[in-house]
């Protein structure tokens, strides 16, 4: 077992809890007005609220993430985040999912 403990000292941006080749956690900080630009990633990922209200975009639709809601996306689905109202925070988890 691993205990990922958050890096309170981060106050924008990510806080890498873990990396490992097919599996990553970050807990991604976004103040009031911050942007994550467009990207993509080679796994799946997994997004929850955990703080505050982000806006997570993708190329066909916005969802507001609220603590305890939460979006998953297939590999290659471009997206980003933005804290347009009020400062935030997340779990991401990128992964390669078993078959």
């Amino acid at each position: 077992m691993k205990v990922l403990t958050p890096d309170t000292t981060v106050s924008e941006g990510p806080d890498r809890m873990m990396v490992e080749h097919h599996l990553s956690i970050v807990r991604l900080v976004l103040p009031k007005g911050f942007t994550i630009k467009r990207h993509r990633s080679s796994m799946t990922v997994t997004v929850v609220a955990i703080k505050g209200s982000i806006q997570f975009h993708t190329d066909d639709d916005v969802t507001t993430l609220v603590p305890g809601k939460a979006v998953v996306m297939q590999p290659g689905e471009f997206h980003w985040l933005e804290a347009p109202d009020e400062a935030g925070q997340v779990m991401v988890v990128h992964g390669v999912l078993a078959e």
